[in-house]
């Protein structure tokens, strides 16, 4: 515990009991006798003036609730809908880790490859794995390299000008092992490697973006050589785009999906060696077994930063998470204190009121109409208070509008189920003191005073 904001927290809660406690002390300490006897006459319910006060910090209440439960509301909704977010793949039972590769471990590219391409086969033998594959980056952890490229064909455009995707070395097996939908034309495969024409697979945001209206299969891009370990690029490459697949969901569930290409690790080594396996049982359980079959490859091969890719997503999620379990925790305290505030008030002003509810009832005023008589009262502070709160929370939304995903800022629905289970709390909180009220006993009322 951090000791700083322990004391800051307990001088901020100890100046805020001396505040607002020296207001009424003070006031308290210079009676006016003559407003006080004004103020004990029959029927009075009290100076107006402290009247308006309280119910001033009463509509404020409720405006703050209402204002912190669309704010909650609209995360709570975009938390569940970044939650369902499609994917791209099944993430079932697939596991994954990383297999650090020292820059200069493998002088020569057909080592690297040779060497990434046993340890994937050697894991493929493991009881209980359907399918392992090799990438240099793993779904929802971003992209490692962003790469111009210039399409075959097009007005030229010098590099710092370009269009940029995400570029992404992966074996043949790796749309198999995910699951990734192929929209037209192949995958990569194995005959896909150093030598052959270079191949390239794209998704369907880049197809839908820079080639609306064309059939991508056969373009060419134009995209410079990555070369391992190296910070400086090779020449251009024409990769020949074979596959269309669907969007993988590379980016967090925070992020946005982005145009991007799959080329073979073989056809562009890399020593940012990642794994996904798939399993047919739970693959927490097999990792034990993959981390023996790697040493027993290499021993001195370290396995690091195991996850089920269910794992890597609920990380993902995490800062959002957050953000919305303290918004609707504040959410749900203010609408607990505006319900006390409310509640408080309405019985303060019951008790003020006692003898003229008295005088009413004993001239004949039904129990309803008493109800309504105190409950009219505390609605109107509840709806003084929702349309002071509809108000502020038209500018909250606009700073929450960046951290939503799939719901808008002003969303209407939100909005009004905040109102409802707000009205609906106010109405609680009217009711009881306004039911003790229809109740008293009007001469026990007549003789308080």
């Amino acid at each position: 515990m951090d000791v700083r904001v322990l004391l800051f927290t307990f001088a901020l809660s100890v100046g805020t009991g001396i505040v607002f406690g020296l207001a009424p002390a003070v006031q308290a300490t210079k009676p006016e006798l003559s407003g006080a006897m004004k103020e004990g006459g029959r029927g009075s319910s009290g100076d107006g003036g402290r009247r308006r006060v309280r119910s001033i910090l009463v509509a404020g209440e409720v405006a703050l609730a209402f204002m912190l439960l669309v704010g909650g509301g609209l995360l709570v909704r975009s938390f569940f809908h970044m939650m369902s977010t499609e994917l791209g793949f099944d993430p079932a039972n697939v596991l994954t880790f990383r297999l650090p590769i020292a820059n200069d471990r493998f002088p020569a590219r057909s080592h690297l490859t040779s060497y990434v391409r046993e340890v994937v086969a050697r894991i493929n033998s493991v009881p209980g794995i359907t399918g392992a594959a090799a990438a240099d980056a793993l779904p929802l952890q971003g992209w490692n390299n962003g790469m111009p490229f210039q399409i075959a064909g097009r007005e030229f455009r010098d590099r710092a000008n370009r269009d940029s995707a995400g570029f992404k070395m992966v074996q043949p097996d790796y749309f198999r092992v995910l699951g990734v939908r192929l929209v037209k034309g192949r995958t990569l495969t194995d005959r896909d490697v150093k030598g052959s024409p270079p191949v390239a697979v794209i998704n369907e945001r880049m197809a839908t973006r820079y080639f609306k209206g064309e059939d991508p299969i056969g373009q060419r891009l134009l995209i410079q050589e990555i070369v391992p370990g190296s910070p400086q690029l090779g020449p251009e490459i024409p990769w020949e785009v074979v596959g269309v697949i669907g969007d993988e969901r590379t980016a967090s569930l925070e992020g946005t999906q982005r145009p991007g290409v799959y080329v073979s690790i073989d056809q562009s080594p890399t020593t940012e060696a990642s794994i996904v396996v798939r399993a047919r049982i739970d693959p927490d359980s097999l990792q034990r077994a993959i981390r023996q079959v790697v040493h027993e490859l290499d021993k001195t091969q370290a396995v690091t930063d195991v996850r089920t890719i269910e794992e890597i997503k609920n990380d993902s999620a995490g800062s959002s998470r957050l953000r919305t379990m303290l918004l609707t925790i504040f959410a749900a305290l203010a609408l607990l204190l505006s319900a006390v505030g409310i509640y408080g008030v309405i019985s303060y002003s019951v008790v003020q009121r006692t003898h003229e509810i008295g005088v009413r009832a004993a001239l004949g005023a039904s129990r309803s109409a008493l109800v309504w008589l105190v409950l009219g009262h505390g609605m109107a502070l509840a709806t003084a208070g929702l349309a002071a709160g509809l108000a502020g929370s038209l500018a909250l939304t606009r700073l929450l509008s960046s951290l939503l995903v799939g719901v808008g800022a002003r969303d209407p629905r939100t909005m009004g189920e905040a109102a409802a289970l707000l009205a609906a709390v106010a109405l609680l909180a009217c009711y009881i003191p306004a039911r003790r009220a229809a109740t008293l006993d009007p001469l026990v009322a007549l003789r308080r005073e």
